[in-house]
């Protein structure tokens, strides 16, 4: 009798436990965001923050309030900071978000579909630039904040790097405490 009883709860049983299983993210909270942002994934982002500064390429450091959508809070914040310290200058005034000194005129960011964590909080990817027959690749960072992906540093690689270290926020760092 108890066996017949075991083997007919036993059933019910395991069906009842799996209606309550539920399966949630390694990361719940990811964050919030004060600002403005762009929809899409890190890829998508990444690539409208590049086709939004080569359709405007005065676009930089003196006119953060148009980049902000596409910065992630913690950048957008270091940016301003060195923007109104205006330490090193010239480097403020130059493309911070490339290797190179002038703007890339074509910009082709990696694809993220080969990630296969779908809970990263930040992803870098890389970015084939170009300007006339110069070609370079830099690396983006991206990062979520909230709902939204933003670009949080830039990695540059493009050889005759003009920026005083190895990534944007080591750049605006060293123009802190210089």
């Amino acid at each position: 009798m108890r066996l017949l009883a075991l083997t007919l709860l036993m059933p019910c049983a395991l069906v009842l436990s799996a209606c309550n299983t539920t399966t949630s993210p390694a990361f719940k909270d990811i964050g919030s965001r004060s600002g403005p942002c762009i929809e899409g994934g890190p890829d998508s982002v990444a690539q409208q923050f590049y086709d939004y500064r080569i359709a405007n390429p005065s676009l930089g450091a003196g006119n953060l309030g148009a980049l902000r959508p596409y910065l992630s809070d913690s950048l957008y914040a270091s940016l301003q900071k060195a923007s109104i310290n205006n330490a090193n200058a010239s480097f403020m005034r130059s493309d911070i978000f490339s290797s190179r000194t002038t703007p890339p005129t074509q910009a082709d960011v990696s694809s993220a579909s080969r990630i296969p964590n779908t809970d990263a909080r930040n992803i870098p990817l890389r970015v084939a630039l170009n300007q006339g027959n110069e070609r370079w690749q830099d690396e983006v960072l991206m990062i979520r904040e909230g709902q939204c992906w933003a670009v949080d540093d830039v990695r540059y690689l493009g050889g005759s790097v003009h920026a005083p270290s190895g990534t944007l926020r080591q750049s605006v760092e060293d123009d802190r405490h210089s």
